[in-house]
């Protein structure tokens, strides 16, 4: 009877893997909140007036570093144009996707990743439009490009680059090991960074887009705890 008893009761959900687990829903909504609230300030700050003259001390230190600031941002520059940076994201998420130990967790992965980048992309091209602020390029006489082969088209604020770089990252954080998250925030900063550089954005523009890109990865990470797919895979 003991056995039978135990054989009608109802399993308790699996906890005890000790692989990547799904992200808390209440630290995704703290996330977001905060991050909303940094998008509007930031937005605020953008488009005072004197923004642009406040921010250009910093624009020509990041166009003309320090070393060994310079030589780090010069090694990485070339890693960063749009085929070079296109491959580097496939590789960094290529080895996620192998490191992950379960189907449920690849489908997570690549939902997590698609819904963050998406979300990042379409807030920032909408933000630019409003804000419609002029880019470091067009207000400051002399800036190097770097190399950078046309000028970077539409509006400064918010970086979108900065945007999809911190959304990824932080969409697929849960279900990354900890040399793998290293290695994001590492290329996420450096992407930040390169637009600085670059001559392409104002640092208002990257903090503005860094708050974009922890919203949308919040955002997918109440996806993943709302509908998650390992629950499927063990119906």
């Amino acid at each position: 009877m003991a056995v039978a008893s135990g054989s009608l009761s109802s399993p308790a959900p699996d906890r005890s893997s000790t692989g990547p687990q799904s992200p808390r829903p209440l630290l995704a909504v703290l996330l977001g909140s905060l991050s909303t609230v940094a998008i509007a300030v930031s937005a605020w700050l953008a488009l005072k007036p004197g923004a642009e003259t406040a921010q250009a001390g910093l624009v020509l230190w990041f166009n003309d570093p320090p070393q060994p600031f310079a030589a780090v941002f010069a090694a990485v520059n070339p890693l960063l144009r749009p085929v070079p940076l296109l491959v580097v994201t496939l590789a960094l998420v290529g080895w996620i996707l192998l490191t992950a130990s379960e189907a449920w967790q690849r489908l997570e992965i690549l939902r997590a990743l698609v819904v963050a980048i998406i979300l990042a992309e379409l807030l920032a091209q909408v933000l630019k439009r409003l804000a419609d602020q002029p880019r470091p390029l067009a207000v400051i006489p002399g800036l190097n490009m770097h190399g950078y082969p046309t000028d970077p088209h539409g509006n400064a604020y918010p970086s979108a680059h900065t945007a999809m770089a911190v959304a990824a990252v932080l969409a697929l954080w849960p279900w990354m090991r900890w040399p793998q998250r290293i290695v994001g925030a590492g290329f996420a900063v450096l992407i930040a960074c390169n637009r600085l550089y670059i001559g392409a954005h104002w640092p208002i523009d990257v903090l503005g887009g860094a708050a974009i890109g922890l919203l949308c990865g919040s955002v997918s990470w109440l996806i993943a705890t709302r509908w998650p797919l390992r629950r499927r895979s063990h119906s």
